[in-house]
């Protein structure tokens, strides 16, 4: 008898899920796209980290510029990014410690000793 009402559960959850449809968003709540490359701080940075190349978790900027994290920030609870403190590299290839490179055909080689 329990099997039997787990089914119909299952069932009855399956179909619900099915039949579910999206909210329309009011005209007022429509929010303009953004482009997947914007960044959500006034700073333009943002976390990033590459553990298998080498690279901890950065301040990553949309000019692809390396920063450290601002731990005044952090430890206050705000976003570690914005803005962020002292300048690293231009790019991750130039971060200190990078150990991946670029193979002939164009893939990436992880874990390369500099």
């Amino acid at each position: 008898m329990k099997l039997s009402n787990l089914i119909s559960s299952i069932a009855l959850l399956a179909a619900s899920v099915g039949q579910a449809s999206p909210v329309a968003n009011a005209p007022s709540e429509v929010l303009p796209a953004r482009e997947l490359e914007e960044r959500q701080t006034a700073s333009g940075c943002n976390y990033f980290a590459a553990p298998r190349c080498c690279v901890p978790t950065v301040c990553q900027c949309s000019n692809g510029w390396i920063y450290q994290l601002n731990q005044d920030n952090l430890n206050n609870g705000l976003h570690g990014c914005d803005p962020p403190w002292g300048f690293i590299a231009k790019s991750n290839s130039q971060f200190p410690g990078y150990c991946c490179r670029e193979a002939e055909d164009g893939t990436l080689i992880e874990g390369v000793e500099p």
